[in-house]
């Protein structure tokens, strides 16, 4: 790349630099927010499924835990759904509903569960009643008849709510959602400085040494003009935009100049100014966020300063001067 003497210049190479940057990191942190939200449910803490039981409660998708003594005992699952099955679980004192996968099926049944207990996770799930009237059967087949419960009872031995281990814990899906969103948020504006970085690169390799030098010269020079909120530069020979990176024009280079207004549901929101170039490309510059006195201000003095390094251009979007550049140049607007 060729040598940078402007300080304008170089903050706006450095600061592409950093966009790539930041955007990156935020990309990065994006990934690690949706990873931890697969283990969020093991991280963070949950509630005794007794006790939600105990106090009454039958929330649903509360985090809840089980303190398991016993190895699963399955009684009842769905025709055609491999996500799990439903068992009876056991803690020291009681026994609960709970819906597992088989790798966590697995993982509680072992033989050493009652000396080294293990603890399950989930979220609460209302109790269906096809399977409250399988887990009444299932319970009453195994004990004895002074001991088989009831429908009428069942909630005072297993309460209202089971214990969904594959079930997805809320906190785990806004943080997947946030991290999907930041990243592909991230993902995008990391592309677009990226792309922007390279045109960049491009549009001052494209510019000769001669112009260069003049460039980097006439920016730090005490004539030349700096409107921060239109990020332009109005210099002895050349408009200097830095709205989207650098853009350079001479303004012997400009045909045509025209005053832009973006209107939004009929609102003008947006003032710019509009130039095009002997070689008939058209640039916007200029952007100005609104539409009050101090934009239309700036864009008045910007567009007059501009008038004055070229006093051969065509000025205002007017018919005559859209049937001059059709004709001579070939120009549409």
């Amino acid at each position: 790349m060729k040598e940078i003497k402007s300080k304008q210049i170089k903050d706006i190479i450095q600061k592409s630099k950093q966009n790539l940057i930041i955007w990156g990191i935020v990309a990065i942190c994006a990934i690690v927010i949706c990873a931890l939200s697969f283990y969020m449910k093991d991280f963070r803490k949950s509630t005794s499924l007794h006790d939600m039981i105990a106090a009454g409660e039958k929330a649903e998708d509360k985090l809840v835990h089980i303190e398991v003594t016993e190895k699963p005992y399955g009684f009842a699952y769905y025709p055609g759904d491999n996500t799990g099955k439903f068992y009876f679980l056991w803690d020291e004192q009681y026994i609960y509903v709970a819906f597992l996968s088989e790798k966590e099926f697995n993982r509680l049944n072992v033989d050493d569960i009652k000396e080294n207990h293990i603890t399950v996770k989930g979220v609460t799930k209302t109790i269906p009643s096809d399977i409250k009237k399988l887990a009444i059967e299932a319970y009453n087949e195994n004990v004895e008849k002074e001991y088989k419960i009831t429908s009428s009872t069942f909630a005072d031995y297993f309460g209202l709510v089971y214990l969904d281990q594959t079930g997805t814990d809320v906190v785990s899906v806004l943080l997947l959602i946030v991290g999907a969103i930041a990243y592909f948020v991230a993902f995008c504006m990391f592309i677009a400085n990226l792309i922007g970085r390279f045109k960049l690169k491009k549009h001052i390799k494209n510019i000769s040494d001669e112009d260069w030098e003049t460039i980097n010269k006439e920016l730090d020079e005490e004539e030349t003009f700096y409107y921060k909120s239109a990020k332009l530069a109005l210099t002895k020979n050349y408009v200097i935009d830095f709205s989207r990176g650098l853009k350079v024009i001479k303004y012997k280079d400009i045909l045509w100049m025209y005053k832009y207004e973006y209107r939004y549901n009929g609102v003008n929101t947006q003032l710019s100014i509009i130039i095009f170039t002997n070689d008939k490309k058209r640039h916007m510059i200029a952007s100005l966020v609104g539409y009050t006195k101090k934009s239309k201000e700036i864009n008045k003095e910007i567009m007059e300063a501009i008038m004055e390094k070229n006093k051969k251009m065509l000025v205002g979007y007017t018919k005559e001067n859209r049937q001059q550049m059709k004709e001579e140049y070939q120009i549409k607007a």
